[in-house]
């Protein structure tokens, strides 16, 4: 579900791209190593805005990640969209790829920003037709996705945890809390995992090596604020814990907004709310 990424560092008017890599994606919708952008500004409160071309929320970088949990509440596709609830598994007919059908991704990970994995668990949105269909998931990239055999819906409460260990494995958790579902990976071998980022994202996911269509899924929130679920949108990195703010003092962290190629707004994050833990991300465009 995750891609990799082209920076592209903006001063006056130059523009300077250099590649990243990102991970790749769910069957039949997310595969290919497609790439996105990010376009970075001046930082402000320890807080660098940036945009890529498949990725909005917030991403804070630096060295050892062994933990990263948040929550979000899965979003409706929006009114105007003409969907209804569904849900079902991957492969039972939701994963079409026609241009009628729209996609979101809703993730807490560790890595892909500036490495070659990503580490990574969430739900999926698809809006095929009208339907709105969900999926739990986590993912180890390069492998493939694993889905759960429960499905999320809308108004659902999301926690997500990633966690390293120091026998060196990784295990990534996703917990239906409205429902009391959950869905853990096993102790996956981590020593190939550069664990340099960790990230609490709304994307468009890839297919063919083509970002698709962004559903209009209005606006997701993230975070205690909304989820009501203690010690979310937290982070350990190098042995510091914190919510987004804290870790923001010490290292680098991004504001990412979504857009096209063109630069049209896609997706864009809110501030941080004022305990530094939570915000929303709003749909401009497809």
């Amino acid at each position: 579900m995750h891609i990799k990424a082209i920076t592209v560092s903006v001063f006056v008017a130059l523009i300077m791209v250099s590649t990243l890599v990102g991970a790749a994606g769910l069957p039949d919708v997310h595969s290919g190593n497609h790439r996105g952008v990010f376009l970075n500004d001046a930082a402000m409160l320890g807080i660098s805005s940036s945009a890529s071309l498949n990725w909005a929320g917030y991403v804070v970088t630096g060295n050892d990640v062994t933990y990263v949990t948040g929550s979000f509440v899965v979003p409706s596709v929006a009114v105007s969209s003409g969907a209804t609830a569904h849900t079902g598994l991957p492969g039972q007919g939701h994963h079409s790829t026609s241009s009628s059908t729209t996609y979101a991704a809703f993730w807490v990970g560790i890595d892909g920003y500036s490495s070659s994995t990503v580490e990574q668990a969430g739900v999926l949105m698809e809006d095929s037709g009208g339907v709105a269909s969900y999926s739990a998931w986590y993912e180890f990239y390069p492998a493939a996705p694993v889905y759960a055999s429960w499905s999320p819906q809308a108004g659902d409460l999301i926690s997500v945890t990633v966690q390293y260990y120091s026998n060196g494995t990784m295990v990534a958790t996703v917990t239906d809390i409205t429902t009391d579902n959950s869905f853990s990976s096993p102790y996956e071998p981590a020593s190939s995992y550069q664990r340099n980022s960790a990230e609490w994202i709304t994307e468009a996911p890839s297919s063919a090596r083509q970002i698709l269509p962004l559903a209009d899924f209005g606006k997701v929130y993230f975070g205690v604020d909304y989820t009501n679920i203690q010690n979310t949108n937290y982070a350990t990195i190098g042995g510091t814990y914190g919510s987004i703010a804290v870790l923001s003092s010490s290292f680098t962290t991004y504001s990412l907004s979504m857009v096209n190629r063109n630069g049209s707004l896609k997706a864009a994050p809110s501030s941080l709310s004022t305990d530094g833990t939570s915000f929303s991300v709003t749909w401009y465009s497809s």
